[in-house]
């Protein structure tokens, strides 16, 4: 079977392990990112990278990969060819998540000329398995898609992956599985076979998570989703079963204990960091909230 005359650091010329052992067709031309390429750890339960191709990029494994293979679009566009289906093209926001041992057969879509993505190689805990219960394309191959927000999250999850086990860090692996977690459960939110979060208020919730000790009201978190506030109220009620603004507050009391916990923070610093610039305000809603100080919340956990 002929192979591309280059090595490189991508999902399909790479097998860290074994796994991905099966014959493979590239397109001479391939230009994966150098550095690309993450292992966890022995058991290679994740190995994460990215791609920028051009139109001569094809992988073919008839017999596919003993694990999960996931594909980003980020740019361009792609195309999948499955068994007994046409090619499906995939341009930005498009998932695929191809099931182990399905054949394989992708690559840069010719009329495009570019394909920019994330993979992932998963060998998935079975807690995950869920999570992974995409629309079916055809056998073995399944098919989400996701807005601006939740790719976004993606991207940054792949390459936070990447980028751990590059360091050296003893925790590593664990980090980069954590960050491949991170991943699956914002795609979660974009599933049609479970309930779907309503995209303007995502975005807000995004917001929300990455700005904790920002002051926030229905009416600026409005703007941020692009949305009356009373939708956006209305849409938080509905789908989060709360209030806005008490999610948040739950938000932020979670930060705060896990900063009581973990550091040794002043709580006036903990206070500011999770949106309280009053740290006798925000003494009084964490006792609220947990029901005993921050202090006594501290030397519990210690």
């Amino acid at each position: 079977m002929p192979r591309s005359s280059r090595n490189t650091a991508s999902p399909d010329s790479t097998n860290p392990v074994g796994r991905m052992d099966n014959p493979v067709v590239r397109a001479p031309d391939s230009r994966a990112r150098a550095g690309a390429l993450s292992v966890t750890g022995p058991a290679a339960r994740v190995v994460t990278g990215s791609l920028d191709e051009d139109a001569g990029y094809r992988t073919i494994r008839p017999r596919g990969t003993t694990d999960w293979l996931l594909l980003a679009t980020v740019a361009g566009r792609g195309r999948i060819r499955s068994a007994g289906r046409n090619e499906v093209r995939c341009g930005s926001g498009d998932l695929i998540a191809i099931e182990p041992y399905a054949a394989q057969d992708y690559g840069t879509d010719p009329a495009t000329g570019r394909w920019s993505l994330r993979w992932i190689h998963l060998d998935p805990r079975p807690d995950w398995l869920p999570l992974l219960d995409w629309p079916q394309l055809a056998p073995g191959v399944r098919r989400l898609r996701v807005d601006e927000t939740v790719l976004s999250r993606l991207v940054q999850d792949v390459d936070r992956a990447t980028s751990v086990v590059r360091s050296g860090l003893p925790q590593g692996a664990r980090l980069a599985m954590n960050a491949v977690e991170d991943a699956l459960l914002w795609c979660d939110t974009q599933n049609p076979n479970r309930p779907v979060l309503d995209s303007r208020l995502l975005a807000v919730l995004a917001h929300v998570g990455d700005h904790l000790d920002q002051p926030h009201t229905v009416e600026t978190l409005a703007r941020i989703g692009g949305v009356s506030a009373t939708r956006l109220a209305h849409l938080a009620r509905a789908q989060l079963g709360t209030s806005l603004m008490a999610h948040v507050e739950r938000q932020r009391m979670d930060l705060a204990r896990q900063l009581l916990t973990m550091t040794d923070l002043p709580v006036a610093t903990i206070a500011a960091r999770t949106g309280y610039p009053d740290p006798l305000y925000f003494s009084r809603r964490f006792r609220a909230a947990v029901g005993i100080p921050p202090t006594a919340y501290r030397q519990r956990s210690s």
